[in-house]
């Protein structure tokens, strides 16, 4: 003989499921594709999808990648992604990127920004694009879509900086004004090699060699 459970049974268990859907653990640090995340308040696990979110945001340290993001609000999404809005980001070498929307892809292993996004490090003032990448890796910041910054002045369509040599690459149409640095093209093609020297830009190269432009070019893609 089939037994219906009693509407009083069937509420339980409707609320005891609801709640370890939607159960919260308290602000404890947890481990999350080589990330250590530590949450500011409540985490809301999503048992049918797995993913997490935290509402008041927290901290994600890349410990290996020597990068570290807080935000308002962070997204988990295991094996995945880390989604974070209202977010700031610093590098190992001591760059600092801010953005409205970061997406941390563990596979790629890419830091992606979006919306009002702005760079600041010791070569580059007020650096700002509509997306900007970090590859976590390489170290390698690029700016797409439109890029400018106040120090050194410029502006092109994008920027990669590879900051272990401390060389950047520009590509047109481009213009740079800083001091006596004067370059600009109006081609698309055309790419300029930036070379800094503690804060300042000593060099700069309208036709960078094919080593150089190999070495920029998968970046500015």
């Amino acid at each position: 003989m089939k037994r219906t459970p009693s509407p009083t049974l069937t509420r339980l268990l409707t609320g005891t499921l609801t709640a370890l859907t939607l159960a919260v653990g308290g602000a404890q640090a947890v481990t999350f594709g080589g990330l250590n995340v530590t949450p500011r308040g409540p985490q809301n696990l999503n048992l049918e999808t797995g993913a997490t979110d935290l509402p008041q945001g927290g901290t994600a340290t890349d410990s290996r990648g020597g990068v570290k993001l807080t935000a308002a609000r962070m997204q988990l999404q295991p094996g995945q992604r880390l989604s974070a809005q209202d977010a700031t980001i610093t590098t190992r070498q001591g760059g600092t990127l801010k953005a409205a929307q970061v997406t941390y892809d563990l596979k790629a292993g890419t830091v992606t920004a979006t919306g009002n996004v702005t760079y600041n490090d010791a070569r580059f003032t007020a650096l700002s694009a509509p997306s900007m990448t970090l590859n976590v890796k390489t170290g390698f910041v690029t700016a797409r879509g439109g890029v400018k910054a106040s120090k050194p002045a410029l502006t092109g369509t994008a920027l990669a900086f590879d900051p272990s040599t401390m060389q950047a690459m520009l590509s047109g149409p481009y213009r740079v004004n800083q001091g006596t640095l004067r370059a600009d093209t109006a081609a698309p093609a055309g790419r300029l090699l930036l070379v800094f020297s503690a804060r300042s830009v000593v060099r700069a190269t309208e036709d960078p060699d094919s080593s150089n432009r190999n070495r920029f070019e998968p970046y500015l893609k």
